[in-house]
């Protein structure tokens, strides 16, 4: 009877959703990137910023009005190569940056509903462009841990990888003459090179169409389906309005992408009607 007690007492503990901690604790212990702007950078003072970082304050005003208590947000640093073992382990509430979900991720961890959505490409400096226009047969460099190494060896056949561990890695072999041109999700790369020291006029190829489109979402626990909703109710209450060009998810979006943001990447009709639509909820 005992270990049937304590067998039932592990299931409920099991069972225990994040909100229930959170509760409890009253802190969300966030991962994100701390070289990956606009999405998430860390300043000079220590403090994270960034696209993602505003999307994980307005779900932690969100977790706060549901608990009704004072919820705090714990950033912490995370990287490709373990950003979702720590979030399936447990240290983790959520991660939300430029994560792409799988099929093969899912196996570990849950996705929310995807908040951004981009093309991956192949980034080339300008004067290298016409050197380097058949992309099947370039030097690629690409972070491990990332869905782009999947997409270049599948849409790119010929091209050959080089594999590096972060994207600032990345983008100096590109810089030093080791790969033709660096590969990710296009806004990332303009990020880059709008960062870069001293900085190079750059193209993107393919130039009228992406190696392929990705969607960003949040990483979350699987199977705690209360602290998903949770998420996915403040990402859409976000994207209410985004076809009318207002709303919250309007206004974060223009802060960090807008004419006098970080990096000027307007939003495209489709992406608008993508979020607009994005809801599988009944009012």
């Amino acid at each position: 009877m005992l270990v049937a007690l304590a067998m039932i007492h592990a299931g409920a503990s099991a069972a225990d959703s994040v909100l229930d901690r959170i509760s409890a604790d009253g802190a969300i212990r966030a991962g994100t990137r701390a070289n990956a702007a606009p999405f998430a950078q860390k300043t000079a003072s220590g403090e994270f910023e960034g696209f993602s970082v505003d999307l994980l304050r307005e779900i932690r005003a969100a977790a706060e009005k549901t608990t009704g208590r004072t919820v705090r947000l714990e950033l912490f640093e995370v990287t490709p190569s373990d950003r979702l073992q720590r979030v399936a382990s447990g240290e983790l509430d959520i991660v939300c940056g430029i994560t792409t979900p799988t099929w093969e991720r899912e196996d570990m961890v849950d996705f929310s509903l995807p908040f951004f959505r981009d093309g991956t490409r192949v980034m080339v400096y300008r004067g290298q462009a016409g050197r380097v226009a058949d992309l099947g047969r370039i030097e690629v460099g690409v972070v491990e841990g990332t869905t782009t190494v999947a997409v270049v060896k599948d849409r790119l056949p010929g091209a050959s990888l080089r594999v590096y561990a972060n994207m600032g890695n990345a983008m100096r072999g590109l810089e030093l003459g080791e790969v033709d041109g660096v590969a990710n999700v296009g806004v990332v790369l303009l990020g880059l090179a709008e960062r870069g020291e001293p900085r190079r006029s750059v193209v993107l190829l393919p130039r009228t169409r992406a190696l392929e489109t990705e969607t960003l979402a949040c990483v979350l626990p699987q199977n705690d389906s209360r602290w998903r909703d949770l998420v996915n109710r403040t990402l859409v209450g976000m994207f209410a309005d985004v076809r009318d060009f207002s709303g919250r998810y309007e206004e974060i979006y223009d802060r960090w992408f807008g004419r006098d943001g970080a990096l000027f990447y307007p939003l495209d009709r489709a992406t608008r009607d993508y979020l607009g639509d994005i809801s599988i909820w009944a009012k």
